[in-house]
């Protein structure tokens, strides 16, 4: 999402004459776009800016500007202008009054209204993969999260908008496309009430891409319809990330997540009954407040139980607004460290050894960039986002075939067959 939030930046100040700089030192304006999740993030954000030449212009944009606003102008006097996540699509006007008048100020109203636009190829990050918003914010509240606070509530692009930007991207060579939004499961279209499975459904049919994929799917949104589309559509690919953050069902409840454990276990069941190839990725938190010894071992026996392609893990991260803040955490930071180390190992293990079943197979693997480590080889990634290095002279951007011979926890290695 922040990707896909720097690409329309990027396209609105290239609209106004800028370009882009190859590095930070050769800028005249640095936007920072900010990611408030984790309290670690944030912190990079104020570390970098203390590292900048104070001849820059600089501008802090989306969810720590949104959180912290004018606090960000007291604590850093070289920050000229701090851009709210529903204000960002103004970046070209906050450039004029930096620029033309010389202010320094902040611009953070949330918008009930969907401001669309679609960045030109030029300002995309790949020609490879395309990133399409399809809707932002979140009606949750889960206990822990901030993203309700930064990016406000939920409000849908319309059907004809996403469908127009896909074929665009289709049109232009794009091998993948991955639909966004913080619950982009629970998309709907503003005027007709057309639910997500129809738009997949749509895109299956009519976008000719290789790989159509949705990122992040909210587990409490499953839906029957969504398993009878994919196994329908051989474009929608059979890769789901599917956000879990604990094991146990005491813990997701202090989350606020809206389903159990049992629920989420019979959801996979259901996708793996009618489309046994399907991989699933997650994220957990570990260290919640009031999580017991027992709580952990039922999140380590989850992905014992779902054996995920990937993970991404963390320490629970206090985080201001947010009801887990005001929860009792009694739990030592060295032990939550202890716990994050055995799941990660945990994972680690599960990946090697699904990794280990495919020595002497053959995976088609889309080639995303020449390896910068090892000229004469390439970094390429299968449909269940395996990472796969081998040597070939095949382009950026298109489909091979590769016979793996080697295999570790993070990535396969083979040979391109010919």
């Amino acid at each position: 999402m922040n990707v896909s939030d720097s690409e329309k930046m990027r396209h609105i100040l290239e609209q106004k004459g800028l370009f882009a700089s190859d590095n930070d030192e050769d800028a005249d304006l640095v936007v920072l776009n900010s990611c408030a999740v984790r309290e670690k993030a944030q912190e990079k954000i104020f570390s970098y800016i203390g590292r900048l030449p104070r001849e820059k212009r600089i501008i802090v944009a989306s969810c720590v500007a949104q959180s912290e606003r004018e606090n960000i102008l007291k604590k850093n006097r070289a920050v000229d202008f701090v851009v709210g996540t529903h204000q960002y699509y103004w970046i070209d006007d906050v450039l004029d009054d930096i620029l033309q008048e010389n202010k320094r100020g902040v611009r953070a109203e949330f918008s009930h209204q969907w401001n669309d636009i679609t960045p030109g190829l030029a300002a995309r990050d790949s020609r490879v993969t395309g990133y399409i918003s399809i809707m932002e914010g979140c009606d949750n509240f889960c206990s822990y999260c901030i993203v309700p606070f930064t990016r406000g509530r939920e409000k849908h692009r319309p059907f004809a908008k996403i469908m127009e930007e896909a074929r665009l991207l289709a049109d232009n060579g794009f091998q993948e496309i991955i639909l966004l939004g913080q619950n982009v499961n629970n998309w709907q279209d503003p005027a007709s009430g057309m639910q997500f499975p129809e738009l997949l459904a749509a895109m299956g049919e009519q976008v000719d891409v290789r790989w159509i994929r949705f990122i992040t799917s909210y587990p409490g949104y499953f839906d029957r319809e969504l398993i009878a589309v994919m196994k329908e559509h051989r474009r929608i690919a059979r890769h789901i990330h599917f956000p879990a953050q604990a094991g146990s069902t005491r813990v997701l409840k202090k989350m606020n997540r809206r389903y159990t454990r049992p629920q989420y276990l019979d959801m996979i069941k259901k996708f793996r009954r009618h489309m046994p190839d399907i991989r699933f990725s997650a994220d957990f938190i570990v260290g919640f407040p009031g999580e017991t010894d027992h709580d952990f071992r039922l999140t380590l026996s989850l992905l014992e139980n779902v054996e995920y392609e990937s993970i991404f893990s963390f320490i629970y991260s206090p985080r201001k607004h947010t009801k887990a803040l005001a929860m009792e955490d009694n739990l030592p930071l060295a032990q939550k460290k202890e716990r994050l180390y055995e799941l990660q190992q945990l994972q680690r293990d599960i990946q090697l050894k699904n990794n280990r079943r495919l020595i002497g197979e053959t995976v088609e693997v889309l080639v995303t960039e020449a390896n910068p480590k090892a000229p004469g080889e390439v970094i390429g990634r299968t449909e269940s986002y395996r990472v796969v290095n081998f040597a070939s002279a095949t382009p950026k951007g298109r489909f091979t075939q590769v016979k793996v011979e080697r295999v570790g926890p993070y990535s396969l290695r083979g040979t391109e067959l010919k």
